[in-house]
């Protein structure tokens, strides 16, 4: 304790009177108990910030992504009827009800103004078909690959009906080519009947020979 008078002593000196009395009748211990516990407080928060970062609680798979998220159950009925052209899934009639456009790896984002253009660069007729059947259209971030698009695409479409039962939904996703640009496309369609259907993943060729579109007097 003197050593430390005689180094802060050019300070004390300076100080009044009464606050050197203070500190020459013990309250040196006071103010190095004081300086103590702010030392240990801000070792303390810092060790905490340290831990805290360490051993977060990661946020579980999915939560980060629920804006993707797309209940179909809620979706409102179809008010208007088919128009003349009949869109099919291997040959089962159903309705376009939401369309999700993704770049493929690190492509541009996609722009939504030209959506029925684009879908009838996938197949021909598609676009018609979303002027008349009016489908959600949804824009996702860049995805690094199709399989995990099309997985993503099934997880954030909930159908209302479990796993394995008949349901009027049926989801397509897959890759598709648009001029030069690669593309990743999800179409949740409806079913006029209900049926027991996997989801369907296109690779580009592969579209024209499972979505088609035809004359609804056909």
């Amino acid at each position: 304790m003197e050593e430390l008078k005689k180094t802060l002593e050019p300070v004390t000196n300076s100080l009044p009177p009464s606050v050197r009395d203070f500190l020459d009748g013990g309250g040196w211990w006071v103010v190095l108990g004081v300086l103590g516990l702010i030392v240990l407080l801000l070792v303390w928060g810092i060790v905490d910030r340290l831990l805290r970062r360490l051993f977060r609680r990661r946020t579980p798979w999915g939560e980060w992504d629920k804006e993707l998220n797309e209940d179909l159950a809620g979706y409102p009925p179809l008010l208007l009827p088919a128009g003349s052209q009949r869109l099919s899934v291997y040959h089962l009639p159903v309705r376009l009800r939401l369309v999700v456009l993704a770049p493929a790896g690190t492509e541009t984002p996609l722009s939504l103004e030209n959506v029925e253009q684009t879908l009838d660069q996938v197949v021909p007729g598609l676009g018609g078909i979303a002027v008349n059947d009016q489908p959600r259209v949804r824009a996702w971030p860049p995805q690094l690959s199709q399989q995990g698009f099309a997985i993503g695409f099934q997880r954030h479409t909930r159908r209302p009906e479990p796993e394995g039962a008949p349901s009027h939904w049926l989801l397509v996703a897959g890759r598709a080519q648009v001029g030069r640009q690669t593309l990743l496309l999800g179409l949740a369609l409806w079913l006029d009947q209900p049926a027991t259907l996997n989801p369907v993943v296109l690779e580009p060729h592969q579209w024209l020979d499972v979505v088609r579109i035809k004359s609804a007097s056909e």
